[in-house]
């Protein structure tokens, strides 16, 4: 990356961090389902936190410095959203399904033996199809023996990216938030299925969207 790249670059996630938190500063949050994770860290067992790629923009605030890794791609948009994380004190490893996992897998595994991380991936990114998960997803929580617990938010207020392929979501100033931690998944190396696993925890996620949706507008 070129010096006036970087000096682009730096400006822009300064002004995305302003955003974000001068945007959910003024909201009323609204936490659900922590007290389980709590347990699952207690007790030193690995996660991984699966969400769609449209809530990117209050997770990364959710996990604000937690040292929490995000698996973010290599691309030009993902050079942004890692270096905003950072910014947010996360450590995100670069890669994705098509560029750069097999390292990406690699350094997760290496880091959940080492320091335990929360890890977060954006189970339908980093270009879709929109709420289908990828296989890499449950590999990996195999071969770390983690859990995978899908997150989602929604707001009383909203604005949806309607051209974006995710339905980018961004809540409005003083509005609700509701931000849920769904059902622990437990993976068992040997006796999951992948397909029926998959199925399953896009069930969770949809569910959770929608049961934040309508709390989030109570």
């Amino acid at each position: 990356m070129g010096f006036l790249q970087k000096i682009k670059y730096n400006l822009i996630k300064k002004i995305v961090k302003f955003f974000i938190l001068a945007t959910i500063k003024t909201c009323k949050i609204i936490i659900s389902g922590e007290e389980e994770i709590k347990k699952l860290k207690k007790n030193n067992i690995p996660i991984i936190h699966i969400f769609w790629h449209r809530h990117i923009f209050f997770t990364i605030y959710k996990f604000k410095n937690t040292g929490a890794q995000p698996l973010i791609s290599l691309s030009k948009d993902g050079e942004l959203v890692s270096n905003v994380a950072e910014e947010f004190g996360m450590n995100p490893v670069r890669g994705s399904s098509s560029k750069g996992g097999a390292r990406a897998f690699l350094e997760f595994i290496h880091s959940v033996k080492n320091n335990k991380s929360e890890i977060l991936i954006t189970a339908d990114g980093p270009k879709g199809p929109p709420e289908k998960i990828k296989h890499g997803t449950i590999l990996l929580a195999k071969k770390i023996n983690s859990v995978i617990v899908p997150i989602s938010w929604y707001a009383s207020r909203v604005k949806i990216f309607e051209k974006s392929w995710d339905k980018f979501l961004i809540p409005i100033p003083f509005s609700k938030i509701y931000f849920s931690f769904g059902n622990p998944f437990y993976i068992n190396k040997n006796k999951n299925n992948i397909n029926e696993l998959k199925k399953e925890l896009e069930d969770e996620l949809k569910r959770l969207e929608n049961e934040c949706k309508i709390l989030s507008s109570k």
